[in-house]
C-alpha cells in the first residue's frame, strides 16, 4: 500500500501512453476526461477497467485491476489507477481537491503519509472494489486548462489570451478552439473559413487535427461548451439565450449536449454553482 501510494504520487497525466493522454486532455470537463480514461485505458494497461456509477448527488468511479484481486500486490496496482483518477478530477476541481471516500480491495493499512495527504477523506480497505467517490458537481466543472480569462468571461465571444503557465498545453487545438469562438453565435463556421484564416488547405487542417487526436467537430463542440459554461457561471442570461450565444440551434439541443459533457442539465449545473 505504501509503495503504491508513493508510485501514484510520482505519476502524472503526462506519463500516460500518448494516445490515452491526448484523449484525456482534449476532453473539456472532469466527467468527459474520466469517460475518455475509461474508453482508452486499455492502451495503458489491458488489465484495468474503469466505470462510473451514480450514488445520489455523487459519482463513484470504479477501478478494477483484473488478475490482481487475490494478489498481495493488489494495493500497489490499485493505487496507480486511483492516483490517476484523482489527478484527472483535480484538473477540473483544483489541485487541493480531495475525494470524500477512497476504497480498496487490499486489506493493507494505509500509511501515515497517505492519511496525512488525504486529510478528511474516508479510506476503506477490504472492500469489493477500488473506487473514488466524487461529487457530481466537481466532475461537471470545465477543466482548468479550458477555463477562460476574466476578459473572456466579460465578453465570451472574444478569443481568450493564452493562459500563463500552460506552455505546451496551449497547442494548436487550443488555439483553434479560441479562434472560432467569435464565429459561433452565427452558427457552425464552415471548415473552409477556418482553414482560410489559419492559412491552410482544408485537407491539411484536417490532417493536423487528426495528428492531435481531434476533429473539427470536436473543436466546435468544445468551443461552444466553453462559451456556454462561461455564461452559465458569470451571467444572468436564461438558458435559451445562452444556447443561442454559443451557437446551438435551440435550448433542448444545448441541454442534451451540455448533459453529455457534464452529467448535469444546465439548470442543475447552475443550481450547483449557486450552492457552492
Amino acid at each position: 500500500m505504501e509503495i503504491g501510494f508513493l508510485a501514484g504520487r510520482a505519476a502524472s497525466l503526462s506519463t500516460l501512453h500518448p494516445d490515452l493522454h491526448r484523449a484525456v486532455i482534449r476532453a473539456p470537463t472532469g466527467l468527459s476526461r474520466i469517460e475518455a480514461l475509461s474508453n482508452h485505458v486499455h492502451r495503458e494497461n489491458s488489465a484495468v477497467r474503469i466505470d462510473i456509477r451514480r450514488e445520489g448527488a455523487d459519482r463513484r468511479v470504479i477501478c478494477e485491476v483484473l488478475g490482481f484481486q487475490n494478489s498481495p500486490f493488489v494495493g500497489f496496482a490499485e493505487w496507480k489507477v486511483i492516483a490517476g483518477i484523482i489527478d484527472i478530477v483535480r484538473s477540473a476541481a483544483g489541485s487541493d481537491w480531495r475525494p470524500s471516500e477512497i476504497t480498496f480491495i487490499s486489506r493493507g493499512r494505509p500509511s501515515d503519509a497517505t492519511l496525512e495527504a488525504y486529510g478528511n477523506t474516508r479510506i476503506r480497505t477490504g472492500q469489493p472494489c477500488g473506487s473514488v467517490l466524487v461529487a457530481a458537481a466537481d466532475l461537471a466543472r470545465p477543466c482548468i486548462d479550458r477555463r477562460s480569462t476574466s476578459d473572456t468571461v466579460n465578453d465570451p465571444l472574444m478569443p481568450p489570451q493564452t493562459p500563463s503557465g500552460l506552455g505546451d498545453a496551449w497547442d494548436f487545438v487550443s488555439a483553434l478552439r479560441a479562434l472560432i469562438r467569435p464565429y459561433l453565435a452565427q452558427g457552425h463556421p464552415h471548415l473552409s473559413l477556418v482553414a482560410e484564416i489559419v492559412g491552410m488547405s482544408e485537407r491539411t487542417l484536417q490532417r493536423r487535427l487528426a495528428k492531435s487526436g481531434s476533429t473539427y467537430s470536436d473543436i466546435v463542440q468544445d468551443a461552444r461548451f466553453s462559451i456556454a459554461s462561461d455564461l452559465m457561471a458569470d451571467s444572468d442570461l436564461n438558458i435559451a439565450d445562452i444556447a443561442f450565444a454559443a451557437g446551438y440551434g435551440n435550448a433542448p439541443h444545448f441541454s442534451r449536449a451540455f448533459k453529455r459533457l457534464t452529467g448535469m442539465t444546465p439548470r442543475e449545473y447552475r443550481g450547483g454553482l449557486v450552492c457552492s
